[in-house]
C-alpha cells in the first residue's frame, strides 16, 4: 500500500437497470467527493467492474472503491477481488475493502436491505444539497456514511466509524467425477428451482421488459415447474447439523433443531418448487422480503448466517406420489403464488401453514462462526441443475452438485476479505 493510499475508485456501470448511472452519479454523487481523491472510471463490457477493481487495488491507491450499479456489479467486483481470474492469476492481495453503493440496478437487493427507506441519518444531513428530492437522498445513504466517515476521521483510524462487515458466499459446481468446474462468489443469493428459473427467464426478457416487471413474469412462466434435487444443510463443523437452526411461526422465533443435529446432516428431499439461499439481505427487491427473519429475527451475537428458504410440494398434505400435469399448475396457483406473494407482504410467507399445522414455507438458518454449507444434488432435468449466484445462472454439469458455503476461513484458492460497507 503507498503512503496517503486514500483514493476512492468509482467504477460507474452505465448498462444496469434503467441505464441512467451516468447522468446520475454526475448530478447526485460527484458533487459530493469535492474534496476526496477519487478516480472516475465506466465499465465497457460485462466483466469489466471486475477488471477495474483488481487493478486499483493492486495499484495500492486505496481500498475504497463506490460502485454505481445493480448487484450485478457488486457481484463482478467481489469474485474480482476474492477468486482467481479465468487465467488462473491470484486476486490482489488485501486485508480489507470498503465498498460505497450508489443504487443504480434494478432490484438493489443489497442496498434496499441495508438502507432501510428512511430518512438519512441525521449526522449526514447537512452534506446534502438542499435542492435534493427524497428518493435522491435516500439512494445516497451509503454514498453520505462514506463522506462523513472521510471528514469525521482523525488521522487513519477510522475504527470508531459505524460499518458492517459483508458475508461472503462460496458456490462451487463440481463435475460427475468431483472436480471444481466454476467457482462463484455471492453477495445477496445463491439458488436452485423456481427462483433460477425466475432469473433464466427473466434475463431472456430484460430487453423487451425493462424493469422488476419481467421477474413477475418469468415467475407466471416457470410456476408450475417442480425440480428433482437433493439439498443437505450443514452447521458449523461442516458434516452435521448442529448449529442449524428452524423458524417455528407458532413460537416466532429461530429454535434449534434439536440434538438429532449433533450427529446427522440435515437433508431435505425434492421435488422442490423453491429453494433459495441468502446472505446480508432480507429481501430480492425492494417490498420483497423472501427472507424477512435475517432482520426480525437477527443472531444476537452478529454471527455469519446464511438463511434458507424453501417450498416443497411433498409437505402438502394432499400430495400423491403419482401426479399430473394439473397438480403442477394447481400447486403453483394455489400455494406457491400464494407463498411468493405473501413475501411482499413483510414476508409474511413464513408464517403460513397448512389445515394439518405444517408449515407451507421451511426456513432454516445456517448459523456458525465456521464454514456453514448448503450441498446440492441434482437431478436429471435440465431445469433442475440450474443454479444462480446474484443473477448469474450456471448449469450443473449432469450428475454434478454445487455447494454454498459462507467464507468465514482460508479456503484454498479464495482470499478470505474482510469487505465493509460504512452505514
Amino acid at each position: 500500500m503507498q503512503p496517503n493510499a486514500d483514493k476512492l475508485l468509482v467504477i460507474v456501470n452505465p448498462a444496469s437497470g434503467a441505464k441512467q448511472a451516468v447522468i446520475d452519479v454526475a448530478a447526485f454523487v460527484l458533487p459530493l467527493l469535492k474534496g476526496i481523491n477519487y478516480q472516475l472510471t465506466k465499465t465497457e463490457a460485462p466483466g469489466h467492474a471486475g477488471v477495474l477493481a483488481r487493478e486499483f487495488i493492486r495499484s495500492g491507491e486505496g481500498t475504497a472503491i463506490l460502485v454505481a450499479g445493480g448487484d450485478g456489479t457488486v457481484h463482478e467486483v467481489a469474485n474480482a477481488l476474492v477468486l482467481q481470474d479465468g487465467e488462473g492469476t491470484d486476486p490482489p492481495v488485501a486485508d480489507d475493502v470498503t465498498l460505497v453503493l450508489f443504487p443504480a440496478g434494478t432490484a438493489n437487493a443489497l442496498y434496499a436491505s441495508l438502507y432501510s427507506k428512511v430518512a438519512p441519518n441525521p449526522s449526514h444531513e447537512h452534506l446534502i444539497p438542499p435542492d435534493t428530492d427524497a428518493q435522491a437522498a435516500y439512494r445516497l445513504k451509503s454514498v453520505l456514511a462514506f463522506v462523513h466517515s472521510r471528514h469525521s476521521a482523525k488521522g487513519d483510524d477510522k475504527s470508531d466509524l459505524p460499518s458492517r462487515q459483508l458475508s461472503l458466499a462460496l458456490t462451487e459446481i463440481f463435475d460427475v467425477s468431483g472436480q471444481v468446474t466454476e467457482r462463484l462468489v455471492g453477495i445477496v443469493v445463491n439458488s436452485t428451482s423456481l427462483h433460477a428459473a425466475i432469473l433464466h427467464t427473466a434475463e431472456q426478457l430484460r430487453d423487451s421488459i425493462p424493469g422488476l416487471e419481467r421477474f413477475k413474469v418469468a415467475a407466471q412462466k416457470n410456476m408450475a415447474q417442480w425440480y428433482t434435487s437433493e439439498v443437505r444443510v450443514f452447521g458449523s463443523d461442516g458434516r452435521t447439523a448442529k448449529g442449524v437452526g428452524v423458524y417455528d411461526p407458532s413460537r416466532d422465533e429461530i429454535v434449534s433443531l434439536g440434538s438429532e443435529a449433533e450427529n446427522n446432516t440435515l437433508t431435505l428431499e425434492g421435488p422442490f418448487s423453491y429453494f433459495l439461499s441468502t446472505v446480508n439481505v432480507d429481501r430480492l427487491e425492494p417490498t420483497f422480503y423472501i427472507t424477512a427473519p435475517f432482520t426480525t429475527h437477527a443472531p444476537p451475537d452478529g454471527s455469519k448466517t446464511m438463511e434458507i428458504v424453501v417450498l416443497r410440494p411433498g409437505r402438502e398434505p394432499s400430495f400423491a406420489t403419482e401426479f399430473a400435469a394439473s397438480d403442477r399448475e394447481r400447486f403453483g396457483k394455489e400455494v406457491a403464488m400464494k407463498a411468493l406473494f405473501a413475501a411482499y407482504d413483510k414476508g409474511s410467507h413464513v408464517g403460513l401453514t397448512y389445515p394439518n399445522g405444517e408449515t407451507i414455507v421451511e426456513y432454516y438458518r445456517a448459523r456458525a462462526k465456521l464454514n456453514v454449507m448448503v450441498d446440492f444434488q441434482q437431478g436429471d432435468e435440465e431445469a433442475s441443475r440450474l443454479v444462480c449466484i446474484d443473477g448469474t445462472v450456471k448449469m450443473i454439469p449432469a450428475g454434478g452438485k454445487a455447494t454454498c458455503r459462507v467464507i468465514s476461513t482460508d479456503v484454498e484458492g479464495v482470499q478470505n476479505l474482510n469487505v465493509k460497507v460504512f452505514v
